[in-house]
């Protein structure tokens, strides 16, 4: 019988590896949410594009989104609502990566915390790519989801790139 049991709490803590389970399910205890801020919106599109120039990865977007003048715009996804404790979910391509569910945080400070590094997605994770999701749920989050959109720069300055790096290293620090 302990057997049993040791089995049923394995498969519980299991559960919260399970795509999609990063979300709150209608059995799950309710946690309380409010709407997300145009300030976290974009601070949320701040981390992104650091992270982006920091790693070098603007190399990794050609062919990808709309390009104007060697800038590649990209459609980005967030969850109308924050979690109390400041999580939520964004959709968004993460070249070489491709598109990506990723969960973010709000430090007290509004400082922007990206869930893993790219590269790290699998679908064991609260962050994984979007192929594994189902397509209707995933057009059904795009349209209801509020939608923004973010620039790669495929030839970004110097500047650009050393004051990405310093936020990035800013957040790494303080994670």
């Amino acid at each position: 019988m302990r057997f049993h049991r040791a089995i049923a709490l394995l498969l519980l803590l299991a559960w919260g590896n399970i795509p999609g389970a990063g979300r709150p399910s209608s059995a799950a205890a309710p946690q309380a949410k409010r709407p997300i801020q145009e300030s976290e919106i974009q601070a949320v599109i701040l981390a992104i594009e650091d992270e982006i120039y920091a790693l070098n990865l603007q190399t990794a977007f050609i062919d990808v989104g709309k390009i104007v003048e060697r800038k590649h715009i990209l459609n980005v996804y967030f969850e109308p609502e924050v979690l109390d404790d400041s999580r939520s979910w964004v959709i968004y391509r993460l070249m070489p990566d491709g598109e990506i569910y990723r969960k973010y945080e709000i430090g007290s400070s509004g400082r922007i915390y990206l869930h893993l590094k790219p590269g790290q997605f699998r679908t064991t994770q609260p962050s994984y790519p979007t192929v594994s999701m189902d397509d209707d749920e995933l057009c059904k989050l795009k349209h209801d989801w509020i939608k923004r959109q973010f620039v790669v720069d495929m030839n970004p300055s110097k500047e650009t790139v050393a004051a990405a790096r310093a936020r990035q290293r800013d957040r790494e620090k303080h994670y």
